[in-house]
């Protein structure tokens, strides 16, 4: 379930996902995807976030 943007900003531990409004029909999406088009398409970036730390992670220690 989707709940309101905080006042305060995102907490820490809340995901954060990006999503579009998608206007177009299905159809129009693939009429738009040509050949040509699929062909000089280049991929997106994608940024994972960093694995939170668990509580037993100690940056400090040192590796046995």
């Amino acid at each position: 379930m989707q709940q309101p943007p905080s006042k305060d900003g995102p907490l820490p531990q809340e995901d954060h996902v990006s999503h579009s409004e998608i206007s177009q029909t299905p159809e129009e999406i693939l009429a738009y995807w040509t050949q040509e088009r699929m062909a000089e398409a280049k991929p997106r970036e994608i940024r994972l976030a960093e694995p939170a730390a668990g509580p037993d992670d100690d940056p400090e220690a040192e590796a046995d």
